[in-house]
């Protein structure tokens, strides 16, 4: 009953968090993720830090070890990406404001969407690898 609880807690925060993304009203300094695919793959290494001693989940020493791994890499990836993402995204936005064409912005947005779904990438990777490093059983307490 306790692993319920803190999963529904979990999945109302992350919805509630890609709910606010989807906002008509985003504040100008508010930095989104940085991925192509907003709110519909899971955050599996999120899930994972928030049972991360719970008795059903059950993770071992080796386990911990290599999903903290995961999650190093994938975190250090994508703000690496987001740092580039974000102010790219800010120039072509003022760019748009202030009258550029939609042909002299093609060259950014052409580079926004790379660096997105490099990030998209990474996101699919650490699931991956997350899912690798889990078995059936832990996988079904996540679900």
């Amino acid at each position: 009953m306790k692993t319920l609880l803190t999963i529904l807690t979990a999945v109302t925060l992350l919805t509630g968090f890609s709910a606010s993304t989807l906002s008509a009203q985003t504040p100008k300094n508010a930095k989104g993720k940085p991925f192509l695919i907003q709110g519909k793959l899971p955050h599996l290494t999120m899930m994972v830090k928030i049972l991360w001693d719970d008795e059903d989940l059950a993770l071992t020493d080796t386990q911990k070890e290599k999903l903290l791994l995961v999650r190093k890499d994938t975190m250090r990836g994508a703000k690496g990406l987001a740092k580039q993402i974000h102010p790219l995204e800010a120039s072509i936005v003022k760019a748009s404001f202030d009258g550029a064409t939609p042909e002299s912005l093609k060259k950014d947005v052409e580079k926004l969407a790379t660096l997105r779904a490099e990030a998209t990438i990474i996101h699919l990777q650490c699931i991956y690898n997350t899912r690798a490093i889990l078995s059936k059983k832990q996988l079904e307490v996540l679900e």
